[in-house]
């Protein structure tokens, strides 16, 4: 096989590893509590380590253990440089939770069942800014505009309403 024909399927399986596992992995940092900036830039930050090293992939669960890991060190370094503490005290337990509720199981529908149920509960104005940030992606700054709010209200009614929705899930799981 030629340098080329190498180089090509390498370049491949580059493309397969970020085309599969960025969107969950970045999803995961948000989970984590990681802001949607240094979300991004971890996740790039990720993928550069990974083939730097010569990853090989080894499985779905394998790789994605083994991303989520990497996710989770750089995140911790970026917070450690920032000199702040990560949002969750104990990450290895929210990665825990992470793949309980992402397993195709019955504990991932009993979360989604709950979140739904403490959605109706959100006020029309929290349900809204959630929908545009979530749903359509939509950059703070955007959103801020079209409902004629303050970047920072929008960012402080984001981090409520999570919270209270965090809250109620636990609480609905819980009982």
């Amino acid at each position: 096989m030629g340098v080329k024909a190498i180089s090509t399927q390498r370049g491949e399986a580059v493309e397969e590893l970020v085309r599969r596992y960025q969107a969950p992995l970045r999803s995961f940092l948000l989970y984590l509590g990681c802001a949607g900036n240094l979300a991004d830039d971890v996740v790039q930050d990720v993928f550069l380590s990974v083939l730097a090293a010569g990853f090989e992939d080894r499985g779905h669960a394998s790789t994605s253990a083994y991303l989520r890991r990497i996710a989770k060190n750089k995140f911790l370094k970026a917070m450690q440089r920032a000199r702040r503490e990560p949002p969750m005290k104990d990450l290895d337990e929210a990665e825990d939770v992470w793949v309980e509720l992402r397993s195709p199981d019955r504990a991932g529908n009993r979360y989604l069942e709950a979140l739904r149920e403490c959605l109706a509960g959100v006020e029309a104005r929290a349900r809204e800014v959630l929908g545009l940030r979530y749903t359509d992606r939509l950059a703070r700054t955007v959103i801020a505009e079209q409902l004629e709010m303050s970047e920072s209200g929008v960012n402080s009614l984001l981090v409520r309403t999570r919270k209270k929705l965090r809250r109620c899930v636990e609480r609905r799981l819980a009982g």
